[in-house]
């Protein structure tokens, strides 16, 4: 797979806010089947960038809580509200429902694949999907946040998971060939 970097010097985030200095580079593939390249980019990028285990952090839907939690017996799950409700509709009734985070433990790369499989949909549906080395996401005013002398390198899922962004701190992946050298055997 042909891999695309580029450098993005406005560094909005749609999910996260990030407290420190940090360089980030959006990071897509070539393939017609873009959510399928971010899959394969973001496993190879956390297995290179991190040591087992590591974290997965994601917000879902009001109705995602109970049946994540319930794979307990499957995932080291930790849920934490985030505070921060949207506006929905169910049974023709209208209501804020709030938005659940999960923190998932990611032990080996068998686990990695499993989390892929039963969650990386709503990374699709404009949740937050982030990965990170420790547990380091906390929430303040209704949104994910994170300082960076924490987490010197985070990866995130694009919008509608078209891609990832490395945000980093670490001088070994603040440019084109340091990042290639992360998915050379893709």
């Amino acid at each position: 797979m042909n891999i695309h970097i580029m450098q993005d010097f406005t560094k909005d985030q749609d999910w996260i806010v990030i407290h420190g200095d940090y360089e980030q580079f959006h990071i897509w593939g070539d393939n017609e089947d873009y959510v399928e390249d971010t899959v394969v980019l973001l496993q190879k990028a956390a297995t290179s960038c991190f040591k087992f285990p590591f974290y997965i952090h994601f917000e879902g839907y009001e109705d995602d809580a109970k049946s994540v939690l319930l794979m307990r017996d499957q995932f080291e799950i930790h849920y934490q509200p985030s505070g921060r409700t949207v506006l929905t509709m169910f049974n023709g009734k209208t209501y804020h429902a709030e938005i659940p985070a999960f923190t998932i433990t990611i032990p080996n790369s068998e686990v990695l694949k499993k989390v892929f499989t039963e969650w990386f949909y709503l990374a699709q549906q404009n949740s937050m999907w982030l990965i990170t080395q420790g547990k380091n996401v906390y929430y303040k005013n209704k949104i994910a946040s994170i300082e960076m002398s924490k987490e010197p390198t985070m990866l995130l899922a694009d919008h509608d998971a078209q891609g990832l962004c490395i945000i980093t701190n670490q001088s070994s992946y603040q440019s084109r060939e340091g990042l290639r050298l992360i998915f050379e055997k893709i």
